[in-house]
């Protein structure tokens, strides 16, 4: 299970705009979120006979795995994201997988020649607030499987070095590993350097409900997904306000749409609760 936050990983957060758990996910949860990417993602062994343009694949939400989606339902990640945006209303912004592999070489939307950039430019409306980071979105970017040197880690700059991108620090670790970091940290891509093998990446952002300028993705026409439509249906009243329903006694919820939603989320009302 997930590793609870402590207050020496907030205060490493805030010091540094990002955040590196090693060994966030482990045993039986990890080898069967595992599996669920590598049927989702192809190894390298798969595609090198036609590569993918660019040498990489971006995989849209929501995933078709359940083990994957049921990950985003992570309350120990979700109250470190309340206390962090100052708010207990706090919404899912639709995340994805990415596959890196040889040849691809990095950079990102907005970056100079060092690759550097933040995430803001594609994920909000709004410039960067300077005084309020509340104002900006957190990414939960995850490694399932092992990223060494040469397989094109993220490199993430600390707040102290300003844009001085000589102090990068390369995202090399082991499966499973968490990296917390928000839409205005530094970071880069970089390039895949090793003849074979694959980097994979999944995760998802979580930003303020009341900041509707904001997202990387959206997904309210993801309603009648099949994969999707169950997972929502595995959700408490509670958990399903992250991901943009109405709460518990919203005058919505009718008799009429209730058996709607019942037909179109089987297990909705499950627990009774509406």
């Amino acid at each position: 299970m997930p590793i609870q936050f402590t207050d020496s990983h907030f205060d490493e957060f805030a010091e540094k705009g990002y955040l590196i758990v090693p060994d966030y996910y482990s045993g039986e949860q990890l080898t069967e979120m595992q599996a669920a990417q590598r049927r989702v993602l192809p190894i390298w062994d798969d595609v090198k006979d036609d590569p993918p343009q660019g040498r990489a694949i971006l995989t849209e939400f929501p995933s078709s795995e359940m083990a994957l989606l049921r990950g985003i339902v992570d309350h120990d990640a979700w109250g470190f994201a309340r206390k962090w945006l100052k708010t207990e209303h706090i919404q899912f912004r639709a995340g994805c997988m990415i596959a890196r592999y040889p040849g691809f070489k990095g950079g990102g939307v907005g970056s100079d020649a060092a690759g550097l950039h933040i995430d803001n430019g594609n994920n909000s409306l709004l410039p960067q607030s300077e005084s309020a980071p509340e104002f900006g979105q957190l990414v939960f970017w995850v490694h399932l499987e092992d990223v060494d040197e040469d397989q094109a880690p993220l490199r993430l700059l600390a707040n102290k070095y300003g844009r001085d991108t000589t102090h990068y620090e390369p995202l090399v670790c082991k499966g499973g590993t968490l990296c917390i970091f928000s839409n205005y940290t530094f970071h880069s891509a970089s390039d895949y350097l090793r003849e074979d093998g694959q980097r994979f990446t999944w995760g998802f952002g979580l930003g303020r409900a009341d900041h509707v300028w904001e997202g990387f993705r959206h997904y309210t026409d993801k309603g009648r997904h099949g994969e999707f439509s169950k997972f929502i249906g595995t959700l408490t009243a509670a958990e399903r306000e992250v991901f943009r329903f109405p709460p518990a006694g919203h005058p919505y919820y009718t008799p009429q749409t209730l058996n709607a939603l019942e037909e179109q989320y089987p297990g909705w009302n499950a627990r009774g609760e509406y």
